[in-house]
């Protein structure tokens, strides 16, 4: 049973957001398109995971994406962590193509691509360790002592693997998807004791719910992108071009004629993705959608029920939860 299901990362929707609104020729376009195709091919591997693991019985498993989780001093993130009465599993996920060489030495892992470029990262296999120690002592501070295993995914079936000879044993905690849920077999056999009830599974469900804390992420200021950079007004979702007008009681695109009432929504994500979630006033609001009426904004933000706090010239306006969990981008 997925408790918590995996959306499209905050980071590829604030990414998307900057790329319709910075000009065509942006000194930094080609930079954020590129981080952009490589986030997107990540999420792409992992919804090729989560396509495995939708055949697992229910009634057996918990399961729960992108967790980020505090042990008080630091966060750790967890791609899949999954649950079942007698061990949890803990899922990174890769979406590295070509030949990967996990190299014992260096503990590294060295790609090498189609094109015979070589590029290094950090050992997987020790992330996933120190994930799992991370885990355990979440758990342990709640009284939770539950085997804990992983595997290092390799969501690519052509992917090749290789390590140094009489090194065979780092792999075996690295597999292409496709052998996924013979793996999580083994596992079951070889764990049968039964350490949490269905009570307790839930429970904890509940615990890591209420304690993943999304990490917050000023995309403006990670590229070092000037807010005045940033091409405001509502955009067309039929040609794409901006701004569109506001007549009567509807939005005009001037270029192709055609007509949204909602396209203003679209717009107002963008704005909080862009300002890091903040709060924001109706003259913001305003602005950034090309109204010149506070009183026809409160009426567009009442009518799509955004949060708000306040009264009068001290109110602020919310993002909803809902505008994160996506699974298409606009």
């Amino acid at each position: 049973m997925i408790v918590k299901d995996r959306f499209i990362p905050v980071r590829i929707q604030k990414n998307h957001a900057l790329l319709k609104r910075i000009s065509k020729n942006h000194p930094k376009k080609l930079m954020i398109e590129s981080d952009q195709t490589k986030r997107l091919a990540g999420y792409k591997g992992e919804q090729t995971v989560d396509f495995h693991l939708s055949k697992l019985p229910e009634k057996e498993y918990v399961i729960l994406h992108d967790l980020r989780l505090s042990n008080g001093k630091h966060f750790f993130q967890i791609d899949t962590l999954i649950l079942s009465h007698s061990f949890a599993l803990i899922l990174e996920v890769k979406n590295y193509g070509g030949t990967l060489y996990f190299d014992p030495d260096f503990n590294q892992l060295i790609q090498t691509n189609s094109k015979g470029e070589v590029k290094g990262y950090p050992n997987p296999v020790e992330q996933a360790r120190v994930q799992c120690s991370e885990m355990k002592k979440w758990l342990l501070k709640r009284n939770i002592n539950i085997p804990i295993e992983f595997f290092i995914i390799i969501s690519k079936p052509s992917t090749i693997l290789k390590t140094a000879p009489g090194h065979a044993k780092m792999l075996q905690r690295v597999l292409h998807v496709q052998f996924l849920l013979k793996s999580i077999e083994k596992i079951k056999a070889a764990y049968k004791k039964e350490v949490l009830s269905p009570k307790d599974m839930k429970k904890i469900s509940r615990s890591l719910l209420k304690e993943h804390t999304p990490k917050n992420f000023d995309i403006l200021k990670h590229y070092e992108i000037s807010r005045a950079d940033i091409q405001t007004g509502v955009i067309c979702r039929v040609c794409s071009s901006y701004p569109m007008k506001r007549h009567y009681g509807t939005w005009f695109c001037t270029k192709c004629q055609s007509k949204d009432k909602n396209a203003h929504v679209s717009a107002i994500k963008d704005l909080f993705l862009l300002n890091n979630d903040s709060p924001l006033k109706n003259r913001q609001i305003c602005s950034f959608l090309h109204i010149s009426s506070g009183d026809i904004a409160k009426k567009l933000l009442s009518s799509i029920k955004l949060p708000c706090s306040g009264s009068k010239k001290g109110r602020v306006y919310l993002p909803k939860p809902e505008y994160q969990q996506i699974k298409d981008l606009e």
